[in-house]
C-alpha cells in the first residue's frame, strides 16, 4: 500500500481515521461492527506510525515481515477474541 510521503499527510490520514474511530464508537453507526471495525482502524494506524514515523520501511525484509505478521497476530486474535465472547461466533458457525 502507498502512502504519501510527508509527515503533515500522514499525520492528516492519522487524525482522519481517529476521527472515524470517534465516530463510530461515539455516534452509535454499526453497532455490532463498530468494536471490529476500529481494532482494525487501531491496526492500520499502528502500522502507519511504524513504518513511516519509526522508518520500518526502510529496515530489512525480514524485520518488515515480522512486524506484519506480528501486528495482522495481535489484531486477529483480538477480534476472534471478541466476537468469541459475545457469542457473535456460535451463531455465525450454525449458519
Amino acid at each position: 500500500m502507498k502512502w504519501p510521503g510527508s509527515p503533515a499527510a500522514i499525520w492528516c490520514v492519522l487524525c482522519a481515521l481517529t476521527g472515524i474511530s470517534v465516530s463510530l464508537v461515539e455516534g452509535g453507526w454499526l453497532q455490532g461492527a463498530a468494536p471490529i471495525l476500529v481494532m482494525l482502524i487501531a491496526a492500520l494506524k499502528s502500522r502507519l506510525i511504524i513504518m513511516r514515523y519509526m522508518e520500518a520501511n526502510r529496515a530489512a525484509k525480514r524485520w518488515r515481515f515480522l512486524y506484519e505478521t506480528w501486528t495482522f497476530t495481535v489484531t486477529a486474535m483480538i477480534i476472534i477474541g471478541y466476537i468469541a465472547s459475545t457469542g457473535s461466533l456460535g451463531e455465525w458457525l450454525r449458519r
